[in-house]
């Protein structure tokens, strides 16, 4: 995922946002910690600076840009949310909320 370009990466920490966020209430640093710092290093990022940045973003603008990627991108996505749901606990909600952000994606379920 290091290959794509900035608004995808973005895009898809701010999804990551709306998952951990919906199912939780908010991001929590402590809680969340581990599963930031997977996609920051995933997507290629060395700081969490990004992760910042991906929150100023459009949430429609985020599923629009996540919905281009190409089909191996897209399946990466949907594998790294579906991991991300398995960290900081409430997994059952967590994977709805990815189900649901993957549908606004247009990503199959």
């Amino acid at each position: 995922m290091q290959h794509l370009e900035i608004q995808h990466k973005y895009a898809i920490l701010h999804c990551a946002f709306q998952v951990i966020a919906s199912a939780d209430g908010s991001v929590d640093e402590e809680r969340d910690y581990e599963a930031i710092s997977f996609l920051l290093a995933e997507l290629g990022f060395s700081s969490v600076y990004a992760w910042d940045s991906a929150l100023k973003i459009n949430p429609h603008d985020a599923f629009y840009h996540v919905s281009t990627l190409d089909n191996e991108a897209k399946a990466v996505f949907k594998n790294m949310m579906l991991k991300i749901s398995t960290m900081a606990g409430n997994e059952k909600l967590r994977k709805t909320c990815a189900e649901s952000v993957f549908e606004l994606c247009g990503i199959l379920i």
